[in-house]
């Protein structure tokens, strides 16, 4: 599972299929090609109206739990 505190370079790094994710919530291209290191937690609270844990679930669906 991810946690609020990982870093959303680290996390499109590992797992680049969870641009998709981002991107619904807002992340544009050019995020994509120079990911910030700013904590999901920074994200979510950005562009998900700080609805953190609902946004990691998105991402855990997306790259399927068990690979997390």
């Amino acid at each position: 599972m991810f946690l609020p505190t990982d870093l959303v370079c680290d996390v499109l790094q590992r797992h680049p299929e969870a641009f998709s994710v981002f991107e619904r919530h807002g992340m544009c291209e050019d995020c994509r090609q120079s990911p910030p290191p700013v904590p999901i937690a920074h994200f979510a609270e950005k562009h998900c109206d700080g609805r953190v844990e609902a946004f990691i679930s998105e991402l855990s669906e997306c790259v399927g739990a068990s690979d997390v």
